[in-house]
């Protein structure tokens, strides 16, 4: 073998075992321990921000609640068990999505658009003749209602389906919105009367906590296009 035969297969060599292989032990494998604490913390993250925005949307309760005159009354039942927790799987809800939309090929994470259904089941199931009251009195109609804008919002900001379809769900989600306004602080013996610093202050909150629902709604998809 001729001296540049022998250095060719000495350089052919040495390329050889510097090339990385699927077998290398160097490489860091991302483990199912791994990943179970990714979504584990996603979880628990999203269920600590829904806990958070139920817990506000009942002190908007209690503050509407103030200004009808009449007094606020905080159960067990309803309060923690109707608003809350409700609130608690929505966000626990919205965390896994997220973290499917950055991991998974499949869309199956897109059925969390129907998670504010639960902001509904809630008062529906610790609240009895849930239906009857709702039909009678209209009680119940604002869960309802905060759901559908949550519904509704969150679709027309998630990109994904036509266009039109998600304008009309934009436009009926703030009917639904100021429907769920006006009649409350604008249709009263005082409406004549300029607003108050307290009625300002209500419907700023209101519409903050339903711009809060709509966009958690929505993270998944703007998850996803990161």
């Amino acid at each position: 073998m001729s001296r540049s035969d022998r250095i060719s297969r000495l350089e052919g060599r040495a390329l050889t075992q510097n090339l990385p292989t699927s077998h290398s032990t160097s490489d860091p494998v991302p483990s199912a321990n791994q990943g179970n604490r990714t979504t584990t913390r996603y979880v628990v993250v999203g269920a600590l921000l829904g806990l958070t925005w139920g817990a506000s949307l009942r002190a908007w309760m209690v503050l509407l609640t103030l200004q009808l005159g009449d007094r606020p009354l905080v159960t067990w039942q309803g309060t923690f068990a109707g608003i809350l927790l409700p609130a608690t799987l929505v966000g626990a809800l919205v965390g896994h999505a997220v973290y499917a939309a950055k991991t998974w090929e499949r869309k199956r994470w897109r059925w969390v658009i129907f998670a504010p259904i639960l902001l509904v089941l809630g008062p529906a199931i610790v609240q009895s003749n849930f239906i009857s009251t709702l039909l009678t009195t209209g009680m119940g109609g604002g869960a309802i209602g905060v759901a559908l804008v949550g519904m509704l919002g969150g679709y027309a900001l998630s990109g994904f389906g036509p266009q039109w379809t998600r304008g009309v769900s934009a436009l009926f989600g703030l009917l639904i919105l100021v429907a769920s306004i006006a009649p409350v602080y604008f249709a009263g013996p005082s409406s004549a009367l300029p607003p108050g610093a307290d009625e300002v202050f209500s419907v700023l909150l209101f519409v903050l906590l339903m711009a809060q629902l709509v966009a958690g709604i929505s993270a998944p998809s703007r998850a996803q296009s990161r």
